[in-house]
């Protein structure tokens, strides 16, 4: 019930706010099944791939294909060279790094948007490059897909709307993260058991049933409000649990 219960709350916070998945997941990995942090980035890929692929359902014919595989090409070299250096890295500047990237998301997250013109963006090739590789290195060492930046990055340096944003966002975190699982596949498969992946997939497919009621009958803004309110909720929740636990190991 555990791994369902994390699948849930993934499942949640993904659907609700476009990323964060790894944020709660992470923690609860560490809390509920004594994980230790690297252990916990490496099981977070799984919940996350699971979170994306079940909230892209009836959205991947929005997303922007081109960005998406421009990230994914630059995102998957990053992962694969930033790979040793995950050995090498201490769990506290992971921890640091992971409060960076919360404290940054959720400035995003209440800052005031400033419309976009409609003109067409133009996705200059280093602007792309620059943003896979920043996902590439982000997944890897933390275990975060790059949802908590990847969204505020389409909206204000790629001219998206949100609802443009949110399914190319999923989907560039579905296939990094699947990457980078696959690039430690063999800590994957010695930390999880076949029964535990199906578990977490029923609460991930259980939150998006829940969602669905949600987001029918209330009205858009308080809806508005309540994605931001859990965001933060659960972004400092994972920045507190992962320094504590790092700092006490």
């Amino acid at each position: 019930m555990i791994h369902s219960f994390i699948g849930l709350a993934v499942g949640l916070i993904m659907g609700l706010t476009g990323a964060g998945g790894a944020l709660i997941s992470i923690p609860l990995f560490i809390s509920l099944t004594n994980s230790s942090l690297k252990e916990a980035t490496v099981l977070s890929l799984f919940a996350v791939m699971l979170g994306t692929l079940v909230n892209l359902y009836g959205q991947k014919f929005k997303t922007d294909k081109k960005i998406v595989f421009g990230f994914i090409v630059f995102g998957a070299v990053a992962n694969f060279l930033s790979l040793p250096l995950k050995a090498l890295t201490p769990d506290l500047f992971i921890a640091v790094l992971l409060a960076l990237i919360g404290i940054f998301s959720i400035l995003s997250v209440w800052a005031k948007r400033i419309e976009q013109a409609t003109h067409a963006s133009r996705h200059h090739v280093l602007k792309i490059a620059s943003t896979g590789i920043l996902l590439g290195i982000i997944t890897t060492l933390t275990g975060l897909g790059g949802g908590v930046i990847l969204v505020p990055i389409l909206i204000r340096g790629f001219d998206k709307k949100y609802e443009e944003a949110l399914p190319t966002s999923l989907m560039t975190i579905f296939f990094i993260s699947l990457i980078s699982f696959l690039l430690q596949i063999q800590m994957g498969l010695s930390l999880i058991t076949l029964p535990d992946l199906s578990l977490i997939a029923v609460g991930v497919i259980l939150a998006f049933f829940i969602l669905r009621i949600i987001i029918r009958r209330m009205e858009q803004g308080k809806l508005e409000v309540l994605r931001k309110l859990i965001f933060t909720a659960v972004t400092l929740y994972s920045v507190i649990s992962v320094l504590m636990k790092s700092l006490g190991s």
